[in-house]
């Protein structure tokens, strides 16, 4: 093989990997977006579930695990909003570019998040009805903080 020909064979393999390199980073970015989207849509559901037991006065004990994925969701989210996962990335989502300009920002609201949920956790395995609404309530405050400053509302 000539010098000339070893060189474009060096040429393309060096695009052929940096290509593959590339989809392989595209779908990462597109797995952590759905996982973080799912990691959101659980956390709907697990409040959900919570708000339907304290409306029908059933035993909050049993939604407190609830809670606890809540909590534990709360100290994952700053880990699933690496850089390059916002719009950017081309994948549907509904995460606002603030969350990187102002991170740490919103590494903040997740750990109030994470620790309005571990009130709750500890309310619901109480016998205050009242005290388990109060914490519920925060809760959404919690999440409603994060809502309004870091994910459109369509």
């Amino acid at each position: 093989m000539s010098f000339r020909k070893s060189i474009v064979a060096v040429a393309l393999l060096s695009a052929m990997i940096a290509g593959s390199a590339s989809i392989a980073q595209a779908q990462s970015v597109a797995d952590t977006i759905a996982a973080r989207q799912a990691g959101f849509k659980k956390t709907g559901e697990n409040a959900g579930a919570i708000k339907k037991a304290l409306d029908a006065g059933a035993d909050l004990k049993t939604v407190a695990a609830n809670a606890q994925e809540i909590a534990d969701w709360g100290k994952k989210i700053p880990t699933m909003v690496p850089a390059g996962s916002g719009p950017e990335s081309g994948v549907k989502t509904r995460a606002l570019p603030a969350i990187w300009a102002d991170k740490a920002d919103f590494d903040k609201k997740a750990a109030d998040l994470s620790a309005a949920a571990t009130t709750l956790v500890a309310a619901l395995n109480g016998t205050d009805k009242a005290a388990a609404g109060a914490a519920f309530q925060a809760l959404g405050g919690a999440c409603a903080a994060c809502h309004r400053t870091y994910r459109t509302q369509q």
